[in-house]
């Protein structure tokens, strides 16, 4: 019984933690971030950045030092930087293994060379931002498919023009149209209930709509290689696997 506790305890150690301490040979990478967030330097802060800077739904990216200096305060309030530049890296710093080193649960994540390469914290005025650039894309569709909450993605494949959004509480919607139309025409197929599952810890993940014997599923590849489309809709009769259609323009996502 006493060596079943301790399998149960290693293996409860395990599940629960996949963050591991800074290693010391990191924090000379870190350190410098630190400091350009207490001396609130943005040209400094502009050079710690991988490019193209990605932001969430319709939020255009950050693509350059010069844009980020710009709209510095878009993507970063008071409570981030003083997150940042008060943060302690043996206790608010955590490497996750190939995905890098994260702060504060995932606020902010650096490659292995001490690069910012994604920023999952919104401010007030992101979200104001979003907020309008959402209700403008709403007069862009047609009536029946003009109300939701989010919008997840948006694709052009060879075939088709496909947008899935949120229409709250994590309710899914498909919308979908040949390529040759426009969103101001009401969609050919539209379906409802969909289900967004991850595949892994990669962040590679997929929405799956049934519509009778059918099954759409929008493929999202966030990791792959330079030559991987950076999705797929596949189609499914019961078992039977009667499309597989590849992204070719990712119009939001």
């Amino acid at each position: 019984m006493k060596f079943l506790s301790k399998i149960t305890i290693v293996i409860t150690l395990f599940s629960t933690s996949s963050s591991f301490a800074i290693d010391k040979k990191y924090h000379d990478d870190i350190s410098p971030i630190i400091s350009a967030f207490k001396d609130l330097n943005k040209s400094d802060i502009s050079t710690l950045i991988i490019y193209p800077l990605n932001r969430k739904s319709l939020v255009p990216p950050i693509k350059s030092r010069e844009e980020l200096i710009v709209r510095f305060d878009e993507i970063f309030d008071d409570k981030l930087i003083d997150l940042i530049a008060n943060s302690n890296l043996d206790k608010d710093w955590s490497m996750m293994g190939w995905r890098g080193i994260m702060l504060s649960n995932g606020k902010l994540w650096l490659n292995s060379n001490g690069k910012i390469r994604s920023i999952n914290y919104q401010t007030a005025k992101e979200k104001e931002l979003k907020a309008s650039l959402i209700e403008k894309q709403k007069q862009t569709l047609h009536s029946t498919i003009s109300s939701y909450v989010e919008p997840m993605l948006e694709w052009k494949t060879t075939k088709f023009h496909i947008r899935i959004d949120d229409l709250g509480d994590s309710n899914y919607r498909y919308a979908s149209w040949s390529i040759d139309k426009g969103t101001t025409d009401k969609p050919d197929l539209v379906l409802f209930r969909g289900k967004r599952v991850f595949e892994g810890s990669g962040g590679n993940h997929h929405y799956s709509f049934t519509n009778g014997k059918y099954i759409y599923r929008c493929y999202v590849s966030l990791l792959g290689n330079s030559k991987s489309a950076p999705g797929t809709l596949d189609v499914f009769k019961g078992k039977e696997h009667l499309l597989s259609d590849d992204v070719i323009e990712v119009l939001s996502r």
